[in-house]
């Protein structure tokens, strides 16, 4: 096995090495990443980006937004957090989890931290999960990645990973601290998140065998940011694999009430129909003009403060603030 240390905290930049190894370079042995980022919301790749995250949070927040190649739920990780990576060329067309699992507990063990699996793809400890994995194919490889929640901040983790129509509360949190937990909180665990990677890559060797590292060179660098940012940073990367999905909003004006039903596929605006008590000359057509827009705050406030509305008694900006809310 080859260790590859990617020397990067950028989220784009480490997914941008996986599909590296896994497509473009090959080492001629599987591939092993052990990194982290800066707080980072990851997004499986068939999920609705709206209906799973906080997204004015994280934009409020400095927290990065990627979508995995992956499927699987999302993931909140931090320097506090680690991710690894195998990539194994060949491997098969289905799913398995057991022979990439498995090493990691096994190091995990080794390390003084009694892991276990649970069901499919979860690693706990003393009951709670410290670790989900996700598991995707890329030009005949297997890529096999997971988490590890060392001393992740995990309040943070639940405002961000919230959807904005869900009421934050004590309770929510307390609930997901009874699902999740940090190693570093387990008794006995004496070693610190800048300790950490270094021991269990030594106990992933003792487990393996020999790994031998591997040092990106100038031009690995070059590329793995170029794929990077094509196939993960990128706006289309983020929001274009969405699946399709429906959303309404609604202004409640002097004119009368606006709903709008907007249908979104591959991050813009498919469709938009307005009902409500209002008076138009136009009807529930009054917002077609949105079709194709990206459904982003910005790009739909500035679409229609700037529409030529026939709503009577309906203030354009008033409307632009209510039909953005939340995104």
């Amino acid at each position: 096995m080859i260790y590859v240390d990617t020397g990067s905290r950028d989220p784009y930049f480490n997914f941008g090495a996986e599909y590296y190894f896994a497509a473009e370079r090959d080492l001629g042995d599987p591939v092993f990443l052990l990194w982290s980022t800066e707080p980072t919301l990851m997004i499986g790749k068939y999920q609705d980006i709206y209906g799973e995250i906080d997204l004015p949070y994280a934009r409020d927040h400095g927290i990065n937004v990627v979508r995995r190649l992956s499927g699987g739920g999302t993931i909140y990780t931090d320097p506090g957090g680690f991710q690894y990576s195998f990539i194994l060329r060949g491997g098969g067309e289905s799913i398995d989890f057991d022979g990439f699992i498995e090493p990691v507990v096994a190091a995990l063990r080794r390390l003084g931290i009694p892991a276990g699996r649970s069901g499919r793809n979860d690693i706990l400890l003393g009951g709670r999960k410290i670790s989900g994995n996700a598991q995707y194919k890329l030009r005949g490889a297997t890529v096999h990645h997971g988490s590890l929640l060392f001393s992740t901040d995990i309040e943070e983790m639940t405002r961000a990973s919230t959807p904005p129509d869900y009421k934050i509360s004590s309770k929510s949190i307390r609930s997901v601290r009874d699902r999740v937990t940090n190693i570093s909180e387990y008794p006995g665990v004496t070693l610190t998140a800048e300790e950490f990677p270094r021991a269990l890559i030594g106990a992933m060797e003792e487990e393996t065998g020999t790994m031998r590292t591997y040092r990106l060179t100038k031009d690995d660098r070059e590329r793995i940011a170029a794929l990077g940012d094509v196939h993960f940073r990128a706006r289309d990367a983020i929001f274009s694999r969405a699946p399709k999905f429906d959303i309404e909003k609604t202004c409640r004006t002097p004119g009368g009430t606006v709903t709008v039903s907007f249908s979104v596929k591959d991050g813009a605006v498919a469709a938009a129909e307005a009902t409500g008590d209002f008076f138009a000359a136009d009807g529930s057509d009054a917002f077609s003009f949105l079709v194709g827009t990206p459904f982003e705050k910005e790009a739909l406030r500035e679409k229609i403060k700037n529409a030529p509305l026939s709503l009577w008694g309906v203030d354009a900006g008033e409307l632009a603030d209510a039909m953005t809310e939340g995104l």
